[in-house]
């Protein structure tokens, strides 16, 4: 069954504190709700490509040894099996398109 609506009430929390919103056949999106500093976030890979939206906060973000700062108003892209990591340096919402889709 297609779910067209989720409501904010029906959404889950993972495990590292996203919010996971609505989910297609072929991407999902999640949501960074003020997240606080807390120190550099260990490297990982995904099975995934992420595409993200500040709304408001800073972070750094490494992507295969290239790091960036994001602020209020820059996107970012993060390829499928990039080794990554990123640092929040002010409470940070962001939303986030995981192709293929995940529940992580």
């Amino acid at each position: 069954m297609t779910q067209y609506k989720l409501s904010q009430r029906d959404t889950t929390h993972g495990p590292d504190g996203e919010h996971h919103l609505i989910r297609g056949q072929h991407a999902s999106m999640r949501l960074w709700h003020r997240e606080e500093p807390q120190g550099d976030k260990p490297d990982t890979r995904a099975e995934y490509e992420t595409l993200g939206y500040v709304i408001s906060g800073r972070a750094e973000l490494t992507v295969d040894g290239e790091t960036v700062t994001l602020e209020p108003g820059d996107s970012y892209y993060v390829p499928m099996n990039a080794p990554h990591h990123y640092r929040i340096l002010e409470t940070l919402t962001a939303v986030e398109v995981n192709t293929p889709p995940t529940s992580k």
